[in-house]
């Protein structure tokens, strides 16, 4: 899905050649024999279609279909990858660990075995904002994946043992901060949350159908038939949407977003705080979608974007 709204397009120059150390994001590595069939059957995205060549956004559901977690999901030479936010990690962790007993696989907190970095490149003509796919390059032992962001956005990832080498890869960009990296993904809409919302969300009200997350013909995952069904039956009502403030404001996960008669119409997934104004991925119901917002404790008045 194309999510391209002025802001982003005004901040195309200023996060041009940038790169920023994923220190936040931590690293589940599964490997063995077994490793695919414990996937499929746990994650939203089909792993039919991660490759070599190709990773996914994914998710872990309760069986009442409420998110664990959200991540990136690749292959990395013969074990798959998943990427997430550390406050998330041990508890996806212990939840795939109650499956993988059945399985011949092998879990475990790689974290400090990979280095990871968000970087962008100046763009080269058009580029691709369809998040559906996800991108990978294989550079000779250290491994691109790439977003299709507006901003030409892309993750590398090696082994720590490799991490000059990747540094060197990084030389000619400007250090930025985590913040930017966080501005990038919302751009994306990608709903990657943080351990206040663990079993909180719908895929459907965060919008990770939307990023690929979520493949409705893959067969049987836990929490697949409470997802499926909000699917087919075609009554959803609530959506992600990307919102700003004009002015920076910390918000705590889940803040309650209110309409003008201070009725409760949604919940913030995700936010940062970027060039002097705060970015909100907001999970809204559909009908106030044209009313005047609100966000948080102190009513904070959000404008929407995509």
């Amino acid at each position: 899905m194309n999510f391209t709204n002025q802001d982003a397009t005004q901040h195309i120059p200023q996060l041009q050649n940038i790169a920023c150390e994923l220190g936040h994001y931590g690293v589940i590595q599964v490997s063995g024999e077994d490793s695919f069939k414990l996937l499929q059957g746990q994650l939203t995205c089909d792993m039919k279609n991660i490759t070599d060549t190709q990773a996914s956004i994914g998710g872990i559901c309760s069986v009442k279909g409420r998110l664990h977690s959200v991540f990136y999901i690749m292959k990395f030479e013969q074990s798959y990858l998943l990427l997430l936010p550390k406050d998330t990690l041990q508890h996806t962790l212990d939840t795939l660990a109650k499956y993988a007993a059945f399985f011949q696989t092998e879990l475990v907190d790689a974290s400090k075995d990979y280095e990871l970095w968000g970087h962008t490149q100046k763009s080269q003509g058009n580029v691709s904002t369809d998040m559906e796919v996800l991108s990978v390059s294989n550079l000779n032992g250290i491994y691109d994946l790439h977003l299709n962001s507006l901003f030409n956005a892309s993750i590398l990832i090696s082994r720590k043992n490799r991490a000059g080498e990747l540094i060197k890869m990084l030389a000619g960009t400007t250090l930025a901060d985590n913040n930017a990296w966080d501005y990038i993904e919302l751009q994306a809409h990608l709903p990657i949350f943080g351990s206040a919302a663990i079993e909180h969300h719908l895929p459907h009200n965060i919008g990770l159908p939307q990023v690929g997350g979520v493949s409705f013909d893959k067969g049987c995952y836990t929490g697949q038939e409470i997802v499926a069904r909000m699917h087919y039956r075609g009554n959803l009502k609530t959506h992600s949407v990307l919102t700003s403030i004009d002015e920076e404001v910390r918000l705590a996960e889940l803040s309650k977003v209110f309409d003008g008669d201070d009725k409760k119409v949604g919940e913030l997934i995700r936010t940062t705080i970027f060039d002097g104004k705060t970015y909100c991925l907001i999970s809204l119901n559909d009908k106030a979608l044209e009313q005047n917002l609100f966000i948080g404790d102190n009513k904070a008045s959000l404008q929407i974007l995509s």
